[in-house]
C-alpha cells in the first residue's frame, strides 16, 4: 500500500468510527513518524480537549489545552474561523471545481492535506466554474472521499442579465433575462444514471441544466437511482408533460420537486 491510500486509510477508518478517538490517535502516530508532528499534536490536544470538557471537572486543564490548540492551528495555518473537532474540520459540505477531476490523483492528494474531513462529509456541491465532462462523472464517483456522499449536488447557477442603468442613478439597472450556467450537460446526466455509483444518491439536485426530455428519460431508464429520497429537477430545465409524470411514476411524487 503506497503512502497516499494509508492515510485515505486511516481516514476512512476515523470516520467510520466518529465517536471513537482510538482511530483518530493512531492516525496522529503514524503522521509523527511521518514528518508531521504538530498535526499530530493537533489531534491529540483536541482529542483530550473534548474529553476534559466533556467531563467538567478540570477548566485549568481546559484553559491550557484551548490555547494549545489554538497556538497549533495557527502555525499550522489553519483559518481561525474555521471550526474544528477532535482534530478535524466540520465535513459538509464538499465543494468541488470540475477542473480538479483531471488529474485524480493529484485531487487525491490535495484532499488528504488540505481536507482530510472531506472523508466523513456526505454532501457534495459542484462549483459553477464550468460543466463537468462526462468521462469525469465516473472519476467523480470513484474518488476515494466521495463514497459516503448520499447528497450530491449539480445544480446549474442562474445568472441575471442586466441592461445599462435605467436612470440617473446608476445603481438602478433593468433585467433583461435570467440565464442559466449549467454544471452537468445531458450527455453527463446520461453518464450518471448508468453509473453504479449512483446507488448510493439519496438527494440529487439537477435544477437550472437546461435539460431536455431524452435528459430526464436517461434518469427514468436507470437502473442504479435506487435510493432516491429527493430529486430536484423541476426548475430551469425544459422538458415535457409527458415525461414529468413518467418521472413521478418512476420514482414517487414524494420524490420529485
Amino acid at each position: 500500500m503506497d503512502r497516499l491510500a494509508e492515510h485515505e486509510a486511516f481516514l476512512r477508518a476515523i470516520f467510520a468510527a466518529p465517536d471513537e478517538d482510538t482511530p483518530r490517535l493512531v492516525f496522529a502516530d503514524f503522521l509523527e513518524e511521518n514528518g508531521a508532528p504538530e498535526r499530530a499534536e493537533f489531534i491529540r490536544v483536541q482529542c483530550e480537549l473534548e474529553r476534559v470538557k466533556a467531563a467538567g471537572t478540570d477548566p485549568d486543564r481546559l484553559e491550557l489545552l484551548v490555547a494549545r490548540s489554538a497556538g497549533l492551528a495557527e502555525r499550522l495555518g489553519f483559518p481561525p474561523e474555521l471550526p474544528f473537532r477532535r482534530g478535524f474540520a466540520r465535513s459538509n459540505p464538499v465543494l468541488i471545481a470540475a477542473r480538479e477531476l483531471a488529474d485524480p490523483d493529484a485531487f487525491r492528494r490535495r484532499v488528504v492535506t488540505d481536507h482530510p474531513e472531506w472523508y466523513g462529509a456526505t454532501a457534495l456541491t459542484i462549483e459553477p466554474v464550468r460543466a463537468l465532462f462526462p468521462d469525469e462523472i465516473p472519476v467523480l464517483f470513484d474518488l476515494p472521499f466521495t463514497q459516503q456522499v448520499a447528497e450530491w449536488d449539480f445544480g446549474g447557477h442562474p445568472e441575471e442579465l442586466t441592461a445599462g442603468p435605467l436612470t440617473e442613478d446608476a445603481g438602478t439597472f433593468g433585467l433583461i433575462d435570467v440565464r442559466e450556467r449549467p454544471v452537468i450537460n445531458p450527455a453527463g446526466v446520461a453518464v450518471l444514471a448508468q453509473c453504479r455509483g449512483a446507488r448510493r444518491i439519496r438527494t440529487l439536485v439537477l435544477t437550472n441544466n437546461r435539460l431536455d426530455s431524452d435528459t430526464v428519460r436517461s434518469l427514468i431508464a436507470s437502473r442504479y437511482l435506487i435510493n432516491l429520497t429527493r430529486l430536484a429537477l423541476y426548475d430551469g430545465n425544459r422538458f415535457s408533460a409527458r415525461v414529468w409524470q413518467q418521472l413521478i411514476e418512476r420514482f414517487g411524487e414524494n420524490v420529485v420537486g
